[in-house]
């Protein structure tokens, strides 16, 4: 069972995950949030299917990809309302071959969830049941938020 009142205290929004970067790293994912347009016949349809769900997402500000997706989540976030929770403090382990993700900063999660690559985001139920994972980028829609529809209308 996913305690997510516990996840909550560790995480943070994602407003509030691209507030706290780097200066450097928050200009260059706010100037992509300012330069991209959602679909919006996408967003109304993920408006209702979204409704009720949680979403998980592990970041990083060194992550390059993560600096092209958090801004289009933010997008989502203002125009539906998502109920997100960022894990935004991963590192790496590079002295450890046996492990990929130094566990603590990054949470245990990210290890017993079987993460591999960032950014990661699971779709929860309310109930706590996974009902879909993104990982990195899209890799059969053209965007974000297509590949989101697209993962969510599978479950």
């Amino acid at each position: 069972m996913i305690d997510f009142e516990e996840i909550r205290k560790r995480t943070t929004t994602i407003k509030g995950y691209i507030d706290a970067l780097p200066d450097k790293d928050k200009d260059i994912v706010m100037e992509a949030y300012e330069e991209y347009t959602v679909k919006d016949d996408v967003v109304d349809e993920l408006r209702g299917i979204m409704k009720g769900l949680k979403v998980v997402i592990f970041s990083a500000p060194w992550c390059g990809d993560c600096k092209r997706a958090m801004p289009v989540m933010l997008h989502l976030d203002e125009k539906i309302g998502l109920d997100a929770m960022v894990f935004g403090e991963i590192k790496t382990d590079p002295l450890n071959k046996d492990i990929q993700w130094k566990v603590p900063p990054s949470p245990p999660e990210i290890n017993e969830w079987g993460v591999k690559a960032i950014p990661w985001f699971v779709f929860f139920d309310a109930g706590g049941n996974k009902v879909g994972t993104l990982i990195e980028k899209p890799t059969v829609k053209e965007t974000l938020e297509e590949e989101i529809l697209y993962i969510l209308k599978s479950k």
